[in-house]
């Protein structure tokens, strides 16, 4: 039988990968930008993002609505890349 993965298990495996790895890792980037997407988005739209991304074979990303060269925004939305 297989098991599916919730959203909040993927983030767990992946915040254990961060802290596994180590600073400056793949693994540790990849969970900081899921901290960011949390606080862009909130828990419940992050983990069903994860459950489509692992199901589909894509990953998280952040991106600006509205890049702009002069200010440089900060990320504001959460993609599947």
């Amino acid at each position: 039988m297989l098991h599916f993965m919730s959203g909040k298990e993927i983030f767990d495996r992946y915040q254990l990968a961060a802290l596994k790895n180590g600073l400056g890792s793949r693994e540790f980037n990849y969970g900081n930008i899921l901290y960011q997407a949390l606080r862009i988005e909130g828990e419940e739209r992050v983990f069903q993002l994860l459950e489509l991304a692992e199901n589909t074979g894509k990953r998280i990303a952040l991106a600006c609505s509205i890049p702009n060269a002069e200010t440089g925004s900060e990320p504001n939305m959460v993609i599947l890349v």
